[in-house]
């Protein structure tokens, strides 16, 4: 029975239809029955069709000898045609009646497994690419057992916004010069290209290429350095154009999507940028997701080193290999200058001091975390904690009193260079 409505709230059929806890198609029967707009002529001609079609789903979804799978079958054909019903009619009863009267009641379930397969073939995200869909007799088979039109309904607003969204995401790309091909082929979400392109329009360049991972972090280095004052946007504004980035020549049906994702850029992401507490490593790790990137392997680690962890370029000195790096470590948790390199004379100083005083891994753990590029901090704390297991046995080995095993480790693992032999 249709579930009672506040007075406040219009109720449409459509919606109380949504609602009814009966087949749609059973509500329509009931209702053209007793109107007169259904006589007894199609009630019978439905009593044959009808069990041709519940054989031909049984058979097509599993077996038509099996009790079970007619009983699914028949579940399946009901909601089929109520879903046409409901969908052509808009929930009007009156013409929801009329069309079954004037049609086969298999045109009506036909009619329901072409709205699903409709579905189907829409989007269900929003990617620029080829997504995978699996089979449309599984998609038919999964939709054909739902009976709440409600979920049919709530699926097809998804699946058109998707749609949209990516005939969007198409055309800002163009704006910022990618091509189509270019687009379907990295396979990317359509939210982060309509996310660069507002950017570029907020900050008034719309020359950005977004080509690499160093190219995006100079971006939001220059935003930080600027002054950049976004406005909230209304959907139905008057405001001038120059106080937004979405402006007249970007297409009505688009305007809702670039309103949403430029008010998203205003509250989330340009308070994270022009956060200066937080490092650009940092900050292009957490949002170059959220934004379109061609290329996101750094092929010239140093330059991007460089430009978002001043500290960690400071001291590495553009060394990237492993010995260098630990030897660097090493320094730092034996709380001494540290360096990438080490004389052997200075290297059993090291581990003369560690024997005497100990040392404090825990010290090069927490600035590889605060210091390192966000992306090498998993893997350096994996070679240094590696490093580790194996240092105790070596460096604080008391029995080895002329450092020549833990100096030997030291070499295996770190750079140490020996005295020339004179």
């Amino acid at each position: 029975m249709p579930v009672s409505m506040p007075v406040s709230m219009p109720v449409t059929q459509y919606e109380i239809a949504l609602i009814d806890d009966r087949p749609f198609f059973e509500t329509v029967l009931r209702y053209g029955v007793k109107q007169g707009i259904i006589d007894s002529a199609k009630l019978a001609s439905i009593n044959v069709e009808a069990p041709k079609g519940i054989v031909q789903i049984a058979e097509a979804f599993g077996s038509k000898y099996l009790r079970p799978e007619i009983d699914a079958a028949r579940k399946r054909i009901v909601n089929l045609a109520s879903l046409f019903l409901i969908q052509t009619t808009h929930g009007d009863l009156e013409a929801a009646a009329k069309f079954v009267r004037d049609n086969t009641f298999l045109t009506l379930s036909r009619g329901g497994s072409g709205l699903i397969k409709a579905l189907f073939a829409l989007p269900g995200y929003a990617l620029l690419g080829c997504e995978e869909k699996g089979r449309v007799e599984d998609f038919l088979e999964f939709w054909s057992l739902k009976d709440k039109p409600i979920d049919y309904r709530n699926a097809l607003e998804q699946r058109q916004a998707n749609a949209l969204e990516i005939e969007a995401g198409l055309w800002f790309g163009n704006s910022l010069g990618l091509s189509r091909a270019l687009l379907e082929d990295e396979d990317v979400e359509a939210a982060s290209v309509i996310r660069s392109a507002m950017l570029a329009r907020l900050i008034g360049d719309q020359e950005i290429t977004f080509s690499n991972q160093i190219e995006f972090a100079t971006l939001l280095e220059s935003i930080r350095s600027k002054s950049i004052v976004g406005k909230p946007v209304k959907p139905a504004r008057k405001s001038k154009a120059k106080d937004v980035a979405v402006s007249p020549e970007i297409p009505e049906k688009y305007r809702a999507i670039a309103d949403r994702i430029e008010q998203e850029i205003i509250t989330q992401d340009l308070p994270q940028i022009k956060d200066l507490s937080a490092s650009l490593d940092k900050l292009v790790y957490k949002l170059k997701e959220r934004y379109f990137i061609r290329d996101h392997e750094v092929e010239d680690t140093s330059d991007y080193d460089a430009l978002v962890s001043k500290e960690w370029t400071k001291i590495t000195k553009g060394k990237t290999d492993i010995d260098s790096l630990l030897t660097m470590f090493l320094c730092i948790s034996v709380e001494v200058t540290p360096k990438t390199s080490l004389a052997e004379k200075t290297a059993k100083t090291l581990i003369k001091k560690i024997r005497e005083q100990g040392f404090k891994p825990e010290l090069a753990t927490a600035w590889i975390k605060n210091c390192a590029p966000h992306e090498k901090q998993e893997g350096l704390l994996e070679d240094w904690n590696s490093f580790l297991e194996e240092a105790n046995n070596y460096l604080l080995d008391d029995w080895d009193s002329s450092f020549s095993g833990a100096l030997r480790f030291l070499s295996d693992n770190c750079h140490i260079e020996k005295a020339a032999k004179k």
